[in-house]
């Protein structure tokens, strides 16, 4: 394979090519090449993923990134696997004991409540492995009857510093931040999660939740003014590979911005130029933050702190690909 785009320095295929979990996921998320060279067998993916034993700890911090069930489904299913697979399916079986009556998903403190950020989360991946259960439709309700004025999402059961001393001392989550706490704007990690799943589903339906998401995500720049969860909790976890769990970077942004319509034309190519223009000489992308795979705009690290990165070349590649900016051939 050979790649051609004016936008990059050079022809990272072969590099990726070498690297079986970047070529893993540059096949996946390239429509073009999906049906000829993904295999069903993605075995190599799973094992370099899932460095971690499932047991007991597992389902008992069954949120937790790195350990937790919900990690686990996350991870197998970005990994290729789906439903007809024993371990994802049983993982979720698992998983569904914690929707809520509501149709939200719950965090593992107590008592349980729906949130917004996991809800969305596990949605997403529900049906992106193929599942197509009720449960599946009662999560699209709740994320479609919670969505706030502003066109996100807040709603969380841990509302602040004293909340958080409330679940640590008692085990209790106290007022938490609700659909209609107007003193907060929404959060931006639960906004790109539950956008992402509506992004799944048949936008007829919901075209408007989805637009309104959108619209908040780049007003000003809300996608990237907070690198943490509106509830204090943050998400800055070095995860295990390529990021999936709670996470988002510029090169989501990106996707999300073609969504937008033209009078967004100036901001999608501003985006666009920033991610372009962090690539090494050799058309490779820098890893940042530690976090392998992502591009986060608002980390501005020194040049000397980044070192090239097989997954986030990977995901600007099938970036520059899907939008029609580079060729493999």
């Amino acid at each position: 394979m050979k790649i051609q785009s004016k936008y990059l320095n050079g022809d990272v295929i072969q590099w990726l090519a070498d690297d079986a979990v970047s070529l893993f996921f540059l096949l996946k998320s390239i429509p073009a090449l999906k049906e000829n060279n993904v295999q069903k067998d993605s075995k190599v993916i799973v094992n370099s993923i899932s460095l971690h034993s499932l047991n007991k700890k597992a389902y008992d911090y069954f949120d937790a990134p790195g350990i937790g069930i919900m990690w686990f489904f996350s991870s197998f299913v970005e990994s290729g696997c789906n439903v007809s697979d024993n371990i994802v399916y049983s993982i979720l079986k698992e998983i569904l004991k914690f929707q809520q009556d509501d149709g939200g998903f719950t965090l593992n403190w107590k008592p349980f409540c729906s949130t917004a950020c996991i809800t969305g989360q596990l949605v997403y991946y529900l049906l992106e492995s193929g599942y197509q259960g009720k449960e599946v439709e009662k999560g699209i309700e709740w994320i479609l009857s919670h969505q706030r004025d502003d066109g996100g999402w807040l709603y969380c059961p841990i509302g602040s510093v004293g909340d958080s001393l409330k679940y640590l001392l008692f085990k209790r989550t106290g007022k938490g931040l609700g659909l209609v706490h107007t003193d907060a704007p929404s959060c931006a990690v639960a906004t790109v999660m539950c956008a992402k799943a509506l992004m799944k589903i048949d936008t007829r339906n919901c075209n408007d939740s989805f637009q309104r998401a959108i619209a908040y995500m780049f007003r000003n720049d809300a996608i990237f003014t907070e690198a943490g969860c509106r509830c204090r909790v943050a998400y800055n976890h070095e995860l295990l590979g390529y990021p999936f769990y709670l996470d988002y970077d510029s090169i989501d942004a990106i996707q999300f911005s073609l969504f937008l319509d033209d009078t967004a034309e100036a901001f999608r190519i501003r985006l666009f130029n920033q991610c372009i223009k962090k690539q090494f000489d050799d058309g490779s992308f820098p890893l940042e933050h530690r976090r392998r795979g992502c591009m986060h705009q608002f980390l501005r690290l020194p040049v000397k702190l980044k070192t090239k990165d097989k997954l986030t070349t990977a995901r600007v590649v099938s970036m520059l690909v899907n939008t029609g900016n580079a060729v493999i051939e």
